[in-house]
């Protein structure tokens, strides 16, 4: 893989735009756009510095090995892993970290809904309450109503949080 390849790459992995990567090694964007784009080549001291702000070594920036099929890999501590497995790993950890805060919150929207069923429920059979529906209604009987009905969505989040959780430990324990 050609240098302007690997820093185009890099600089993606990192996150970083052209401008900002070209801010940081103060110099244009135009010129960054040419090194990744193979029309210039940085000299000796911004590929240093690229290196810093990439947070990769001189030696998997500059050199370049090739795999038995062509395909060029950077080797590190007898592990061979290419830029693209990075990349695959990277987005494989935001859809993990989405599922996991995903099941977090089902489970607190169903813990919060129960007991904003117990509090009602409470609330009806409170003695203000029974006060108060004797003096409109003449009887002093709670409210005829069914509490438990109101815990089918909590019981619905908290499974969903639950099934999320799970699915995050066993996409986990997979990897």
């Amino acid at each position: 893989m050609e240098l302007g390849k690997k820093i185009y790459q890099l600089r993606k992995l990192s996150g970083m735009t052209q401008e900002q990567l070209a801010e940081k090694l103060s110099i244009s964007r135009q010129t960054l756009s040419k090194w990744e784009n193979g029309a210039g080549m940085p000299d000796v001291e911004s590929v240093v510095r690229l290196s810093v702000l990439l947070q990769t070594s001189l030696e998997e920036l500059l050199l370049e090995e090739s795999d038995g099929d062509g395909n060029k890999t950077v080797e590190k501590k007898g592990t061979q892993i290419t830029l693209e497995d990075m990349v695959r790993i990277n987005a494989h950890n935001r859809r993990m970290n989405l599922l996991l805060c995903s099941g977090f919150l089902f489970l607190a929207i169903g813990i919060l809904l129960t007991g904003f069923e117990r509090m009602l429920e409470s609330a009806a059979v409170s003695l203000e309450y029974i006060l108060y529906r004797y003096m409109v209604t003449g009887n002093y009987e709670a409210a005829p109503m069914n509490y438990g009905g109101l815990l089918i969505p909590a019981i619905l989040a908290g499974a969903v949080g639950v099934v999320l959780c799970l699915c995050y430990i066993w996409g986990s324990r997979k990897r």
